[in-house]
């Protein structure tokens, strides 16, 4: 970096120092607009710090600003504005973070899906559904976790589609694994693992062996003892374990 471009630099950070001092006093006014201004500026570092601004000001105005900086040229700043818009938070923020999945570049699509998690947890799930389209299967992985880490009963019918339809294995294999985190006590996750149980990869088998485990409910035994004559051996021999730990209750 030139020294020209470092003076720069510092005489941009100075400005939003000033600016978060006049947020302070005034959250709604010339200190958002500072801020808003400086997502125009040429160093995308200071583009950075605006947004970072802006998520920790909040609020409706700032997520309509930021909006705006999904389309900016530089990744870093449309990453700080997805990170943003998932800290303040909110159905608003949440739709705009809709936008977001669209971007061209994976890194952004990626934290778009934890964003989503971040700005509404269980309001979320819906929205974290539609991720399952994405033509990567790095980014269905990621949606399947935040649907893990919500951990809310909502989401058992999103995995369990995924479980039965995505069209990765790896995939698939996640959400039959989350399934048994997700689905505790949960009937209609015995319903699904049912059928998963039937998957033409073993890998998936495997995991939802695993999760009929965690469900704590009879009818999750029964399908369990079907896929002791899984054709597969390691299945079977996964199936005879969970099957030993489930009747001692270590699982619960």
């Amino acid at each position: 970096m030139s020294s020209r471009d470092m003076q720069a630099l510092v005489a941009g950070l100075l400005l939003l120092v000033i600016a978060g001092e006049t947020l302070a006093q005034d959250p709604v006014g010339p200190g958002i607009l500072a801020l808003r201004e400086m997502l125009k500026d040429k160093s995308p570092q200071i583009r950075v710090k605006a947004a970072e601004g802006l998520g920790r000001v909040g609020g409706t105005e700032s997520v309509a600003i930021l909006r705006g900086s999904l389309t900016d040229k530089e990744m870093s700043v449309r990453i700080a504005a997805v990170e943003a818009l998932g800290f303040i938070g909110g159905r608003q923020a949440m739709g705009v973070l809709l936008e977001a999945l669209k971007d061209t570049r994976t890194e952004v699509r990626l934290r778009a899906v934890e964003a989503l998690k971040d700005a509404g947890t269980v309001s979320s799930i819906p929205l974290l559904a539609q991720v399952f389209t994405d033509k990567d299967e790095g980014v269905r992985l990621h949606a399947a976790l935040m649907l893990r880490k919500i951990g809310h009963r909502n989401g058992v019918p999103v995995l369990g589609r995924v479980a039965l339809g995505d069209k990765s294995p790896a995939v698939r294999a996640a959400a039959a694994q989350y399934l048994g985190k997700v689905g505790v006590k949960d009937q209609r996750a015995v319903g699904l693992l049912a059928q998963v149980v039937q998957d033409k990869e073993p890998a998936v088998r495997l995991r939802a062996v695993e999760s009929l485990g965690f469900l704590q409910l009879p009818a999750a035994l029964t399908v369990l003892g079907r896929t002791l004559n899984d054709p597969d051996s390691g299945v079977r021999l996964r199936a005879t374990e969970v099957m030993g730990r489930a009747l001692a209750k270590e699982y619960e």
